[in-house]
């Protein structure tokens, strides 16, 4: 029986005018167009969805993390302050204000768009075992090391600075296992499938799109809108969407997509299965993207990121703004009522 696409849908599919079953290259191409479409609806709704909140974050949150930051500079100079009195703290209190002080400045440190100076980096180098210079070329290391340990495993030999040879690059595959060599045999021959399919498609509906093939006005307007889609998917190797302006083409001759043979529908699901791929890993990075990888500290996972609880937040970084200015009030009052302050201070977070 002949087929005929789903004309009520956007979605590219290939169905039945009966019960008659598709074959099993129909199906899977159906699923994998279903399926890119859905990632691809994900994909961009996840992107507005994160844009929202980054959004909110600014408007909202980071004007008042900014007070919020502010005031907690002024609490740990004033705190500071009370590290060389000589009566009136324990060493057991002097030691827990002291890792108050730093936790203070680790707090306000992170949210500078600079690296710190001044009094309160003079404050944090004094009180700290270890510098914040220090402290950052250990981070700086760590990060070092993990790179090397990740291009080593990568590449066992791309630390040495020369040139391999034809013979050096013989004897590496050689040290592969056959299942490493067969895995980039396959990648290869995939890429080179997709490359041919998307030019070899392009060039055929170059042919069909052609506008001097016509003579009516409408017809060639038609066709140029078509041939401006079609060199835009060819650049971004987009072959669903050369597979859709075929489809539309079909459609608009009134022929039917039985055209696509089962041969050409394997090819087309290799490709349409590496798109899926690499609309999941998009989709997956996306949470980590610089733009919106701090929302991360709102959330318990990335997908959490998504449901943040903006009001709560929000009422946390107030409730602690008001905090805030409380100690600040009881630590500028006279050295008796702040010490009583600050004990209460340091009983509260230990």
């Amino acid at each position: 029986m002949e087929q005929e696409p789903h004309k009520r849908s956007k979605e590219l599919i290939i169905g039945k005018s009966d019960k008659a079953g598709l074959s099993k290259e129909q199906q899977t191409f159906n699923k994998l167009t279903q399926q890119i479409a859905q990632l691809r609806e994900e994909l961009k709704e996840t992107t507005v969805l994160l844009d929202k909140q980054v959004q909110y974050y600014i408007k909202h949150m980071y004007p008042l993390m900014q007070q919020v930051t502010g005031l907690r500079a002024k609490v740990a100079v004033l705190m500071n302050g009370f590290m060389t009195i000589s009566k009136g703290l324990s060493d057991h209190e002097k030691e827990a204000l002291r890792l108050l002080i730093i936790h203070q400045l680790h707090d306000i440190f992170r949210y500078q768009q600079e690296d710190p100076e001044g009094e309160l980096l003079e404050i944090f180098n004094a009180l700290s075992e270890i510098t914040y210079q220090e402290l950052t070329e250990q981070y700086l290391s760590k990060l070092r090391k993990a790179a090397a340990v990740h291009n080593e495993e990568d590449d066992p030999e791309s630390s040495l600075p020369m040139k391999r040879t034809e013979l050096e690059s013989t004897a590496t595959n050689q040290r592969k296992t056959k299942k490493q060599l067969q895995k980039e045999e396959r990648e290869r021959l995939l890429e080179e499938v997709r490359k041919k399919n998307v030019h070899h498609l392009y060039r055929q509906l170059a042919k069909v799109f052609h506008p001097d093939l016509e003579q009516d006005p409408e017809r060639i307007r038609q066709k140029e809108e078509l041939m401006k889609q079609l060199t835009i998917a060819r650049e971004q190797g987009d072959l669903l969407t050369m597979l859709q302006l075929e489809i539309t083409w079909i459609q608009e001759e009134d022929r039917h997509p039985d055209q696509l043979t089962n041969a050409k529908l394997d090819l087309y699901n290799i490709t349409l299965k590496e798109q899926v791929k690499d609309l999941k890993e998009q989709i997956k990075a996306l949470y980590h993207h610089p733009r919106y990888e701090f929302l991360l500290g709102f959330a318990k996972s990335a997908q959490g990121v998504r449901f943040i609880d903006w009001k709560s937040e929000k009422n946390n970084l107030e409730n602690l703004q008001h905090g805030l200015q409380e100690i600040i009030a009881g630590l500028s009052q006279d050295t008796k009522k702040a010490l009583k302050v600050l004990k209460n201070v340091l009983k509260w977070n230990t």
